[in-house]
């Protein structure tokens, strides 16, 4: 798979080639293919500061391939091994050719360093993955171990309102690869904080044209604000649809929440809601999910109801297959509103 970043990179064959530091502001892109290796990941031909050119030559032969695209833009906390990890993951579980984005998400400054005045971990797990932020309640927010983790999500977001320049360079480069090619179609999955981030690079000239070249634009449990969401949402215009997947018992959401002042979270449940034909949100409340609720695209022993409908949207597809009959309940198990704006997966 090939994976792109932001990141500030070093000479190295393993995930430590990605580094935590970046450039604010910049748009500086690296380049890498990626490949399991025993249980780890191994990269080669990475490109530093890579040109358009490379990023092209790079990107053509993905284009050319048997398989159709997916973009993935990862959340909150997520090391370049997780990314990695994640991005094989779709793969496996898919069958697309993924092309992933690794940007600096586990929460330190632009120079690779924690915040100033960070609090001191008590335990390892104090510095976990995306689901960190599960823990995060109404009575312990101020707790030591839990501002540590709301800093760094705060730092996160900075990051991710910093690398806005990079991502859209990236966006355009792969507009530009599909185009030229023009034989895999194209969709982009942003999970969680990547929402956000995406929602921050939208804003960027050229990148809401850019994704005019994806098919399908999945928002995995958004970690963005609910209210007021569909100003910015109706700047997407793929060429298919507009996926918007929500969990009322998302617990990392829930933490969110609560680290952001109580603002309730998009993938939470979405406060009012765009009605327009390319647009669907869909409801995994009450579905089964892993416990927590939050990465439920990629759970073990994922039900054959939800692998059709990721399969599709990740796939490039139409998520009910309207031309040959198909009918919302033989999709969604609980079928959908009668405007169609909202499907479900389990009764809400």
């Amino acid at each position: 798979m090939l994976v792109f970043t932001n990141r500030d990179t070093r000479a190295a064959a393993d995930a430590s080639a990605f580094k935590r530091s970046f450039q604010p502001g910049a748009t500086l892109l690296s380049a890498a293919t990626v490949a399991s290796a025993g249980g780890s990941f191994a990269l080669d031909g990475l490109q530093s500061g890579i040109s358009d050119d490379q990023a092209l030559q790079a990107l053509v032969p993905v284009f050319g391939g048997n398989q159709p695209v997916l973009v993935y833009l990862h959340g909150n906390n997520n090391s370049p091994a997780d990314c990695f990890e994640r991005c094989a993951r779709l793969e496996e579980i898919y069958g697309c050719a993924v092309v992933g984005f690794s940007w600096p998400s586990e929460g330190a400054l632009s120079s690779g360093e924690d915040p100033p005045g960070l609090p001191v971990p008590q335990a390892a797990s104090d510095d976990d993955d995306e689901e960190g932020l599960a823990g995060v309640n109404g009575s312990n927010r101020t707790d030591g171990w839990v501002q540590r983790k709301i800093q760094r999500y705060w730092q996160a977001k900075m990051n991710a309102s910093a690398g806005v320049d990079a991502l859209a360079r990236f966006l355009r480069l792969l507009a530009t690869a599909r185009l030229y090619v023009h034989q895999q179609p194209m969709s982009l999955a942003a999970h969680s904080l990547g929402a956000h981030f995406l929602q921050n690079t939208i804003e960027v000239s050229g990148a809401t044209e850019a994704l005019g070249a994806q098919h399908n634009i999945a928002l995995l449990a958004p970690c963005c604000r609910a209210s007021g969401h569909e100003t910015w949402l109706a700047k997407l215009a793929p060429r298919g649809q507009v996926f918007i997947t929500f969990n009322q018992g998302d617990i990392v959401l829930y933490g969110a929440r609560i680290a952001d002042h109580d603002q309730p979270k998009l993938g939470a449940e979405p406060d009012g809601r765009l009605v327009a034909p390319k647009v669907r949100y869909v409801s995994f409340t009450n579905a089964p999910l892993e416990f927590g609720g939050h990465h439920y695209f990629v759970r073990k022993k994922l039900p054959k109801d939800q692998r059709k409908v990721f399969g599709r949207m990740f796939s490039s597809e139409r998520d009910i297959r309207e031309d040959q009959g198909e009918y919302p309940r033989k999709v969604y198990p609980l079928g959908c509103d009668a405007d169609g704006a909202t499907c479900y997966m389990a009764k809400p």
